[in-house]
């Protein structure tokens, strides 16, 4: 058992860089990774996948040959960062007036939002409320029983001379995983309704509908002027049953959560 550990310890770093590489395809690929960064940066992470596959397959196949404590010291500081970010840093601060964490808020709790019912009617017809983010990620998967279903998502509009030309106009919300710098418009192309004028841009809707297939020749990377980060679906669009304009709710103009089944978050 010891001569099984001390081969494991030496071949250490090696299977570290290969689950790191493992993990940076799995998001790459199959993973939520526009909740981290823009989509169009996929293949820098695959690179840089690859580049730490083949290193960490080469210290996997040549071990060091002794114990290093500089190589233990690198290993309890990693452990250490993990565990303060973790909760630690709470934990070991208690209640100490000089702890981030324990300040008051200056601003007043917002009031409760209305709770949002399982569906939504419009024409007649029962809609399913869910974020862009999570229509985003269904779409993301293709054609499946979820991606046939009618669905009721809200967001800003955009437009520009292109998209009304076609009919259409942009519908986002900004996602927000870490922090509002590194937020990330999320969004659908909409397929106006026959016969229905475009929204105003910058105006707050709800469109009811479904997703469609996106025409071979219009699955181009859509940026939003504007935004630092945007992921406009490519591969598939909204196609809009209807259209409802609501003044926009402060609190519900960014996205904070994503659910993979119902009830989403909205």
């Amino acid at each position: 058992m010891t001569a099984l550990l001390r081969t494991l310890a030496a071949r250490l770093d090696g299977l570290a860089m290969l689950a790191l590489a493992g993990f940076l395809v799995w998001l790459a690929t199959v993973g939520n990774y526009w909740m981290f960064l823009n989509p169009k940066f996929a293949p820098l992470t695959l690179a840089a996948a690859t580049v730490l596959a083949l290193l960490g397959a080469f210290a996997a196949i040549r071990p060091v040959s002794r114990p290093s404590l500089g190589r233990a010291a690198c290993y309890l500081c990693l452990l250490a960062m993990i565990v303060l970010t973790q909760g630690g840093v709470q934990v070991l601060s208690g209640t100490i007036d000089s702890d981030p964490f324990s300040i008051a808020p200056t601003l007043p709790e917002p009031e409760p939002a209305a709770p949002v019912p399982s569906r939504l009617v419009a024409l007649g017809r029962e809609y399913i409320p869910i974020n862009t983010g999570e229509l985003y990620d269904i779409a993301a998967k293709g054609h499946a029983e979820a991606f046939d279903k009618p669905y009721a998502m809200r967001g800003t509009v955009h437009r520009d001379p292109d998209l009304d030309a076609k009919g259409e106009f942009v519908l986002y919300r900004l996602a927000v995983w870490c922090c509002y710098a590194d937020g990330t418009a999320v969004g659908f192309r909409v397929r106006l309704p026959q016969g229905t004028p475009p929204p105003d841009d910058k105006s707050w809707v709800v469109a009811y509908g479904r997703l469609a297939d996106a025409p071979q020749n219009e699955r181009n990377e859509y940026t939003l002027p504007g935004q630092a980060f945007s992921s406009i679906a490519q591969a598939a669009l909204f196609a809009a049953d209807d259209l409802e304009s609501a003044p926009v709710p402060p609190e519900q103009v960014y996205m904070y959560q994503w659910k993979t089944s119902e009830p989403y978050a909205y």
